[in-house]
C-alpha cells in the first residue's frame, strides 16, 4: 500500500495541470471581484489618521521599527497593497518516469473602483509528452481566451453577469471565497536570510518549513468532502523527505516580490534502499516585477468567433462553466454559449420549417 500512495502521489499528468491552471483563472477572477469591491473604502483616510498640517510639523516622523521574519511573513500572506504588478511562475514535478512543466507570466492593474481589474495571463504546458499554450486577457467590460495574437471573446453571458456584480459593489462576498484553511498554519521555523535586492526594491529574505502532516491533513479533510479520499497525513508526511519553503518580503511595503516552495520525496522507509535519495519533486517559483506600476494589457490583435480548439479549448469550457455557476445559477458550457444551433432553429421555425433538436450531452449543459 505504502509503494502504490507514492506511485499514485508522483503521477502528475497534463490533465491535472489543466484543472490547475482553471483553478487559478478562476482563482484570479475571485481575487479581481473582491479586489474591486475592498477598493471602495481604499480612498478616504480615517479619521484618526487625519492630521493637522501643525501637528504633522510639530510632530516628525520616526523611522518605523524593522519588522520581525514572522511579520513580514504575515503581511506578505495578506497579499499586501498590490495595485498592479507584472508576473512569472513556474510549476514543475518530477517522478521516476514522468515529467510535468507549467508555466505563467502575465500582468495584473487594479483600475477604478468598482470595475473588473484588467488582467493578462499567459500559460505553456508541457507535460506526458505533450504540450500547449494559450491565455487568458480581462480588460474589465470583457474578457478573451488567447493563443498567440488570436482571440476567443468569453460569452457575455458569462462575463456581463460578473462585471455587473462587482460595479454594483455586490460581488462575492469575503466568507463566500475565503480559503478553507489557514496557509500560513503550514509554516514553521521561520528566519531571515538578511537583505537582497530585488527589482530594485530592498527585500528580507525569509526562509522556513513546510509542515506537511499539516498540510495533507487540511487537504485531504477537502478532499474527503467532495468524495476524493487521498492518503492519510501519516502515511504521506512519511514520504517527504525535504519541504523547504522562501519567500522576499519588501522591508517598506511589506509586499511580496518573490516565493518559492520545493518539496522533495523518497520512497516510504521501509520500501527505501540503503542509497536510495529523493526521487521525485515538486518546485514552485513566483516572482512580481514593477509592482504598483503601470502595466501593458491589450485585447488580442485578431478575434475570432466561436471557441478556441484544443487544451486552450478544454481549459475555457472549464472557466465559462464556473463563471456561469458563479451566480448560483445552473452553469452553462463555452460551447452551448457560442454555438449558432439557436440562431437556426429559430430562423427556421420563423420561415415555417420544421425543427428536430437531439439533446446529447447527459450532463445537460447543452439544454441552453
Amino acid at each position: 500500500p505504502g509503494c502504490c500512495r507514492y506511485a499514485m502521489a508522483m503521477a502528475i499528468s497534463r490533465p491535472f495541470l489543466l484543472a490547475l491552471l482553471g483553478a487559478v483563472l478562476l482563482g484570479a477572477t475571485f481575487f479581481a471581484v473582491q479586489s474591486a469591491r475592498n477598493s471602495t473604502g481604499d480612498d478616504t483616510a480615517p479619521a484618526a489618521q487625519q492630521v493637522e498640517p501643525a501637528e504633522q510639523a510639530a510632530a516628525p516622523a520616526e523611522p518605523a521599527p524593522a519588522a520581525s521574519p514572522e511579520e513580514l511573513l504575515k503581511a506578505a500572506f495578506q497579499g499586501g497593497n498590490i495595485e498592479s504588478t507584472g508576473f512569472d511562475a513556474t510549476f514543475s514535478a518530477r517522478g521516476d518516469d514522468s515529467r510535468a512543466r507549467l508555466e505563467l507570466s502575465g500582468a495584473f492593474e487594479r483600475g477604478a473602483a468598482n470595475d473588473v481589474p484588467e488582467v493578462e495571463i499567459g500559460f505553456e504546458l508541457a507535460a506526458d509528452g505533450e504540450q500547449a499554450e494559450g491565455g487568458f486577457v480581462s480588460l474589465g467590460d470583457k474578457a478573451f481566451f488567447t493563443r498567440g495574437d488570436t482571440g476567443w471573446r468569453v460569452p457575455d453571458e458569462a462575463w456581463t453577469p460578473l462585471v455587473e456584480a462587482v460595479a454594483s459593489g455586490a460581488g462575492a462576498q469575503p466568507q463566500n471565497i475565503a480559503l478553507p484553511f489557514d496557509p500560513q498554519t503550514w509554516i514553521r521555523d521561520v528566519e531571515s536570510q538578511g537583505t537582497e535586492t530585488l527589482d530594485g526594491v530592498e527585500t528580507t529574505h525569509i526562509s522556513a518549513s513546510v509542515d506537511v502532516k499539516k498540510v495533507f491533513d487540511d487537504v485531504a479533510g477537502i478532499a474527503r468532502q467532495n468524495g476524493a479520499p487521498l492518503p492519510s497525513a501519516r502515511d504521506a508526511a512519511r514520504t517527504v523527505e525535504r519541504a523547504e519553503f522562501e519567500v522576499w518580503v519588501g522591508n517598506e511595503d511589506r509586499t511580496l516580490r518573490r516565493l518559492s516552495a520545493d518539496i522533495a520525496f523518497a520512497p516510504p522507509p521501509e520500501l527505501r534502499g540503503p542509497n536510495d535519495s529523493a526521487r521525485s519533486r515538486i518546485s514552485f517559483d513566483l516572482n512580481l516585477t514593477g509592482v504598483n506600476q503601470p502595466q501593458d494589457i491589450e485585447a488580442p490583435a485578431n478575434v475570432r468567433q466561436g471557441m478556441p480548439g484544443g487544451e486552450l479549448g478544454e481549459l475555457a469550457q472549464g472557466v465559462v462553466t464556473g463563471l456561469t455557476g458563479l451566480g448560483g445559477g445552473e452553469p452553462v458550457s463555452l460551447a452551448a454559449l457560442t454555438s449558432r444551433n439557436p440562431q437556426r432553429a429559430a430562423k427556421a421555425v420563423a420561415d415555417g420549417k420544421k425543427v428536430v433538436i437531439l439533446f446529447q450531452n447527459p450532463d445537460g449543459l447543452d439544454d441552453r
